[in-house]
């Protein structure tokens, strides 16, 4: 009951959708959401849909320092580090509308994401 209620608290807090997959929900949020509320988010899992930005990150995206090929993704509301790539090519496919499944993460106060898929 409590994990359920703490979801939908979640839910109301950031405004964002959930998607269901294989019975398991995951939020649906853009990075300005993850950025403004990293500390509720850790450790959940979201959906992301932005412009695939490989390694070409803009100077105002905030690098965790995780690894050194980390790439980025934006969408309008803001930049994030992704750890992984989930398939994308990080100069092949840079300017790409892409979707992300990944888990969010925080180090030294700066939000990334870990992609899974």
């Amino acid at each position: 009951m409590r994990k359920a209620a703490a979801a939908l608290a979640l839910l109301i807090i950031t405004g964002c959708g959930s998607v269901q997959v294989n019975s398991e929900a995951r939020f649906r949020v853009t990075v300005g959401e993850i950025l403004k509320e990293c500390p509720k988010l850790k450790g959940k899992e979201v959906v992301v849909t932005g412009t695939y930005k490989g390694w070409d990150c803009p100077p105002d995206c905030k690098n965790p320092g995780i690894t050194r090929s980390d790439s980025c993704i934006s969408d309008g509301t803001g930049c994030i580090y992704l750890r992984g790539t989930g398939g994308f090519d990080p100069l092949l496919d840079r300017g790409k509308k892409v979707e992300v499944t990944a888990v969010v993460k925080e180090k030294k106060g700066t939000c990334y994401l870990v992609v899974k898929r």
